[in-house]
Order: C-alpha cells, then sequence, then structure tokens
C-alpha cells in the first residue's frame, strides 16, 4: 500500500542533484578517511525511486524511498541494516528492505564506493529482485541539520497520519517521552527520547498490543525525525528484523 507524504526530514525539494564537474574535478576523487559517512543523504535509483536517508554515528543505515509525482514523494519501501566502510569503499551484506507497497521483506546486500564529495554509489542487490544502482548525495545544512542536537519538546504533542502498513489513527508523545498510541485498534505504547549520538533524531522504542495489531504483542525500535513540512516520520523494526512499519504524522 502506497501512502502519501508531504515531504520528508531530509529535503526541502525533490529536485534533481546538480551535474558533477569533469573528470578532473577533484570531488570526484576517491573518499579518504577524512570524508564522513554519518549524515543525511538524498537517495536516488535507477528504478527511478527517491528518497531520502540516515546514516548514523555507528553506521546504521535508515532509508525511506518510493516516487515522486507531482512534486510529492509516495513512499513504499524503508531500508534498515548497517553499512561498512573501508577508505572509499561503502558495503553492506545484511541490509532489510521491507516493501510496504508488495508486502514482501528482502534481506539485501549494497557494494559500492564514496568520493571526496561524500557522494555514494554502487550496486543494490535484493534477494528475489534484480540489481539496481543508487547514489547517495549528501543534504545540504541548510536543508536538514543533522548535527544539531534534538529536543524532546519538539515532538511533544499529537501526531495524526498513516503507517505504511496500512493503519491510520494517531500517536502523542507526552512531556516526558512517553508514547502512547492508536492506530486502527492497535493500542501502542513505549517511549522517545533525544537520540544517545546527539544528532537530530530520537531514540524510539515500543510494544505492541494484541491484535489488530500487525505486530501483536511485539516490541519493535527505531528513530524518528521532523521534517521541513513539520511531519512526525517514525520507523521501526521488530527486534528479530523480521518485520517493519513506518507512520507519518501531522500534529
Amino acid at each position: 500500500m502506497r501512502h502519501r507524504i508531504a515531504a520528508l526530514a531530509l529535503a526541502v525539494g525533490l529536485a534533481g542533484c546538480g551535474g558533477g564537474g569533469g573528470g578532473d574535478d577533484p570531488q570526484d576523487a576517491p573518499a579518504t578517511d577524512a570524508t564522513p559517512l554519518e549524515g543525511g543523504y538524498e537517495l536516488a535509483s535507477s528504478t527511478g525511486a527517491r528518497g531520502e536517508a540516515l546514516i548514523l554515528q555507528d553506521r546504521t543505515f535508515w532509508g525511506l524511498s518510493g516516487f515522486e509525482s507531482g512534486g510529492t514523494l509516495y513512499v513504499d519501501t524503508l531500508t534498515q541494516g548497517t553499512v561498512n566502510r573501508a577508505g572509499a569503499t561503502v558495503s553492506a551484506s545484511d541490509l532489510r528492505q521491507y516493501d510496504f507497497l508488495n508486502g514482501v521483506v528482502r534481506t539485501t546486500g549494497f557494494s559500492g564506493s564514496m568520493k571526496v564529495s561524500g557522494v555514494v554509489s554502487g550496486t543494490v542487490s535484493p534477494s528475489g529482485a534484480a540489481a539496481t544502482n543508487l547514489t547517495l548525495t549528501p543534504v545540504a545544512a541548510s536543508d536538514f541539520d543533522y548535527h544539531a542536537a534534538a529536543s524532546l519538546g519538539t515532538i511533544v504533542g499529537t501526531w495524526n497520519g498513516d503507517s505504511l502498513d496500512g493503519s491510520s489513527g494517531s500517536v502523542t508523545v507526552g512531556a516526558g517521552g512517553a508514547v502512547t498510541a492508536s492506530l486502527s485498534g492497535c493500542s501502542i505504547t513505549g517511549n522517545a527520547a533525544p537520540h544517545p549520538s546527539g544528532k537530530n533524531l530520537y531514540a524510539v522504542s515500543v510494544t505492541f498490543g494484541p491484535s489488530p495489531c500487525i505486530l501483536a504483542n511485539a516490541t519493535a525500535s527505531g528513530i524518528a525525525i521532523i521534517g521541513t513540512a513539520q511531519q512526525l516520520v517514525v520507523a521501526l523494526t521488530s527486534a528479530d528484523r523480521s518485520a517493519g512499519t513506518v507512520f507519518l504524522g501531522v500534529r
């Protein structure tokens, strides 16, 4: 099921990236150890899919992607896992790709390289699906200041919206970080706090109630961010990573 969102936290718009320089452009040189991998990225796939991604301090990868229409991104996939870095080489062997449009979870690999400019490009190889090319382009701090410290007060309140699993309803974050939610009859409780990395995101952990919850009686954890459209985006995976969900809401 594909859900419409107005914006993601990492991009003001969905305009294409500017072209690179010529072959002698120093920004096209392979990345050095001084080139940071951590941060926010705009995602572009050879399939036409677009999206946004974060690579955290511990190299955990969180990405949302879908297809653009009329200036709006329709998100249908969450990708989560850990990426590895050795000089200019970037790789991953155990990413999970949660495809909500087709209702499948794929184990996914990535093999690519990074430039001094911070651009990462390579090949994504999902199990049971065709390999695709992927480019991650760093997002300017003026669009999303990844290195700013998050404040709990920013997300306190009630957010109404939808989950990519098809449920809808509200998520409430209390002043102390307590989370309560009711999504299509599913009751959820948990906690949210500024991420321990000190960056511009939140750590979230929740417990789902019994049926009709998609993840009945299970726990899940992940991250939350605030988009430029003042939209709460929460991405979670179950403890064994066999399932994931994404909530998109506004106050």
